[in-house]
């Protein structure tokens, strides 16, 4: 049995999918953060019942993939 997230992605196909894709099927909102604080690694932020992805300035595009998935994943609701 597999369990969708709430956008309706599978949680296998939420590990291949483009993180774009990903973003776009959950509906979510990225900025790029000014925080500088390297310990910063980015934070989900739900702003009048929207989930807002705050990422940290500067990622490369595999880091900003990770991070992205990571905040993604906390921010589905279980």
């Amino acid at each position: 049995m597999s369990v969708a997230l709430p956008c309706g992605v599978p949680p296998d196909d939420a590990l291949v999918r483009p993180v774009d894709g990903l973003i776009a099927a959950m509906g979510v909102g990225v900025v790029e953060s000014s925080i500088e604080d390297p310990a910063f690694l980015g934070a989900a932020v739900l702003v009048a019942g929207r989930w807002w992805l705050h990422l940290p300035p500067g990622l490369s595009g595999p880091e900003r993939d990770v991070v992205v998935r990571e905040l993604l994943a906390r921010t589905a609701p279980s």
